[in-house]
């Protein structure tokens, strides 16, 4: 299971990186999850990471929780998480601070395009 501090390492090493992350990820679509997370950002920009004992952590974006809503079924959640980490490696998401992390320029270009389909 990937942790807040995972989370915050990776997304900073993806911002830091640059055109060499943009070139990684260049002519790769981003799967139905991924465009879930984003689409649902594209207003405020903003994703929690939220997590208590007993369950996976899971993504909250507004009052939306991606994950199961009775926490039975941790594929889910851990599906989100997934394409979340995903979306920060591709430099989408910068941490802001806690458990909030926030889209960056290229995030909020990304998510509004998709919000306008």
């Amino acid at each position: 299971m990937i942790d807040v501090v995972s989370l915050v390492t990776l997304c900073q090493v993806a911002i830091k990186g640059g055109s060499k992350v943009i070139e990684k990820y260049r002519g790769k679509k981003l799967s139905e999850a991924q465009k879930e997370l984003m689409i649902a950002a594209a207003k405020n920009g903003e994703f929690y990471i939220l997590s208590v004992d007993e369950v996976p952590n899971w993504v909250r974006i507004e009052r939306e929780n991606f994950c199961d809503s009775k926490m039975q079924d941790p594929a889910i959640a851990v599906k989100y998480l997934d394409a979340f980490k995903n979306l920060c490696e591709r430099g989408y998401i910068y941490h802001d601070g806690g458990i909030l992390f926030r889209l960056t320029s290229a995030g909020f270009k990304k998510a509004r395009e998709l919000a306008a389909k």
